[in-house]
């Protein structure tokens, strides 16, 4: 055979592993773009699959992982033992003069606007003595009911909700190294499945092996691909080499990613506070807190101060409601620094990275699993229609065509 007889044959190979390649690429590119959903209508068109199942995703992966290991009591204890709430009072004290001012002023407490400076230098102080004890009081109490307060599966639902992108950069910042490895895997698995279509071209050419051998590759090295992300779960040593999922080799690091990652995106210091106070159990945190104040505040100062401001206990009431009101507003305000909130979340962050690195092969398993196997049948067939398809081309290009006949 001349050369020019042979080089076709010779191509089959590398064709094949860049059909692996390009369909493991479009299969990635299918499971997390585009963000949004692009096409006509509603229904015609496309959505990643991750984005498009972000809230399943996001509860399958609070309840099979973080929720197992993280309860939202340990949570606050977290955040109480990184000392948070003195870290609070640090950050709000300053304020609180012109917190107080404002507060007695928008509620026209004529008492307060004549009241000497040494009296409402005697407020400021009482109110700054008073925080560290409000503050702790608060903490404790959300503690003791924080399995009842924060439901930390819904805390996640409502980041990923509105953000579609958030579980894409999970994903992206969790197991990179893993999913570029998976597009890469077809021209590792392609190339040699080229070389046995080859072989078998030559020794059988009949019109239906190079098609069938492109959906071999097509849908093969996409199925292999998803399957080498987290399968087996537990090692199998053969000879000196250990096999096992991807990204399970690594748990231990990616326990520390996902820890970071999750805790910023989808349980922040801001948002587990923002979920406290205006979730569903709003009005009991609201009540807790009032409750709080109260206690902190004895009554024979108070009495002394309502005499000296001529303050009705009536406006007492609605300057104690407020004044809760305007510290949650400045607290919030706070947390809005992602470098305080990230400051704040780092006890959560090493208690949710330990406690998932110690977890069993099997458990860990289902940290990615889940949104692998969404839809992977349907990113299955793509990549063996467009391997076929290819196939196809290299009969007709290569050989003519010259086989259908036979």
């Amino acid at each position: 055979m001349s050369f020019s007889e042979i080089l076709p044959y010779l191509l089959i190979a590398p064709i094949s592993a860049g059909v692996g390649w390009i369909t493991n690429m479009v299969g990635i590119k299918m499971m997390f773009y585009p963000v949004n959903f692009v096409g006509i209508g509603n229904y015609f068109g496309w959505q990643g699959i991750i984005p498009r199942l972000r809230v399943k995703l996001t509860r399958n992966i609070v309840n099979m992982s973080v929720a197992t290991i993280c309860t939202p009591a340990e949570m606050m204890d977290a955040l109480d033992d990184s000392s948070a709430a003195e870290y609070i009072e640090q950050r709000l004290a300053p304020y609180i003069d012109d917190w107080i001012e404002d507060i007695l002023n928008e509620e026209n407490i004529t008492g307060w606007q004549i009241a000497p400076y040494a009296v409402k230098q005697l407020v400021y102080s009482r109110i700054k003595a008073k925080l560290p004890e409000v503050s702790k009081a608060v903490f404790t109490e959300f503690s003791d009911r924080a399995d009842f307060l924060i439901d930390i599966t819904a805390l996640a639902e409502e980041q990923v909700r509105d953000r579609p992108e958030l579980l894409n950069d999970l994903f992206m910042r969790t197991a990179g190294n893993e999913i570029r490895f998976m597009v890469n895997s077809g021209l590792y698995f392609g190339f040699p499945l080229g070389c046995i279509q080859a072989l078998t071209w030559y020794l059988h050419p009949v019109y239906w092996v190079l098609p069938a051998f492109g959906v071999l590759v097509g849908a093969g090295t996409n199925w292999i691909a998803i399957n080498l992300l987290s399968h087996p779960a537990n090692p199998i040593m053969i000879g000196k080499f250990k096999i096992q999922g991807l990204y399970l080799r690594r748990q231990a690091e990616v326990s520390v990613d996902f820890a970071e990652n999750f805790t910023r995106n989808f349980l922040s210091t801001k948002g587990l506070v923002d979920h406290i106070w205006t979730g569903p159990k709003s009005m009991e945190v609201h009540r807790i807190i009032h409750r709080q104040v109260r206690r902190a505040l004895d009554k024979h100062w108070l009495e002394k101060m309502i005499s000296k401001l001529s303050i009705s206990k009536g406006d007492l009431e609605s300057v104690q409601k407020r004044s809760v009101e305007y510290a949650a507003e400045r607290f919030m305000d706070t947390l809005d620094d992602p470098h305080i909130s990230a400051q704040l979340s780092k006890p959560i962050v090493t208690m949710v990275s330990t406690r998932m690195a110690k977890l069993e092969p099997k458990e860990f398993q289902q940290l990615l699993l889940p949104a692998f196997e969404e839809d992977q049948v349907l990113v299955i067939i793509l990549g063996g229609v467009l391997g076929g398809l290819i196939g196809f081309g290299q009969l007709v290009w290569f050989f003519g065509g010259s086989m259908i006949s036979g």
